[in-house]
């Protein structure tokens, strides 16, 4: 990059908050609190630009600071960038009814299979799935790829020491005449939540803990998301189980669909 491509890197980005505010602020102002909501996100917009327009500045006015470390960086924070607006809009969709329930038979162990494929390059990483069969739910097959998805990345989030997440699939038989269910957990051994803290963390902005290093705090939205795809899905439940030190289980249970 040269000084020029950097100024305009810098104008851009201040364009960028401006309109991507204004975007989060129309998909946010019918819910019940829009100045809270707001305020929130713009703090988030906020610290991701600020880190992008810094390392921008420096890598213009300092010598030898044009390293690939940094570029790297202003990507990662970019990226955080279209994360956030993209779970705010999602969100607002769902919740206002805009986005349509598409509900199908589907094969969840093999959509769970292909999100995984998503996965393959990030090599620091360890996933694991355990399926010992093909499973077949009805859903909708994109929002359900939304719950894994928003799932794992939260377990990447605060993956532990050993670098692994694991995806369980487990099938409950039916007892005292209810349908067959399926379980899926997605498991990580990082530091665990406090157990006060189980019941908020499915709220909208809520993170757990705010002086946690920034790159550990996400959006925000990503459980909620979860949550409100699930509810959408009759008879399906979810939950956690957590234990400070001992990383977290998130879960969910759909019905077992059987062609009768």
């Amino acid at each position: 990059l040269i000084d020029r491509d950097l100024e305009r890197l810098a104008a851009a980005l201040n364009q960028y908050y401006t309109k991507q505010r204004y975007t989060v602020a129309c998909a946010l102002q019918h819910e019940e609190h829009p100045k809270e909501s707001i305020a929130n996100i713009s703090h988030d917009l906020r610290t991701p630009l600020t880190m992008i327009t810094g390392y921008a500045e420096v890598m213009r006015d300092i010598p030898n600071e044009n390293t690939p470390e940094n570029v790297q960086i202003i990507i990662d924070e970019a990226k955080r960038l279209t994360t956030l607006v993209n779970d705010v809009l999602d969100i607002s969709k769902l919740q206002s009814g805009t986005i349509p329930f598409n509900g199908e038979v589907l094969n969840l162990t093999e959509n769970i299979r292909e999100i995984l494929t998503r996965y393959t390059k990030l090599t620091e990483y360890k996933i694991i799935f355990e399926a010992n069969e093909d499973i077949y739910v009805y859903g909708d097959a994109l929002k359900l790829s939304q719950v894994v998805y928003n799932l794992i990345n939260n377990a990447l989030t605060y993956i532990g020491e050993d670098k692994t997440v694991t995806i369980k699939q487990i099938h409950i038989p039916a007892v005292n005449g209810k349908q067959n269910r399926v379980r899926i957990e997605v498991i990580d051994t990082g530091e665990g939540i406090e157990q006060s803290k189980l019941n908020d963390i499915w709220e909208r902005y809520y993170k757990v803990d705010k002086n946690h290093k920034r790159a550990a705090i996400g959006t925000g939205l990503g459980l909620n998301i979860v949550k409100t795809i699930l509810d959408m899905h009759q008879g399906a439940t979810y939950g956690v189980k957590s234990q400070v030190g001992h990383g977290s289980t998130f879960w969910f249970e759909l019905n077992i669909y059987h062609n009768e």
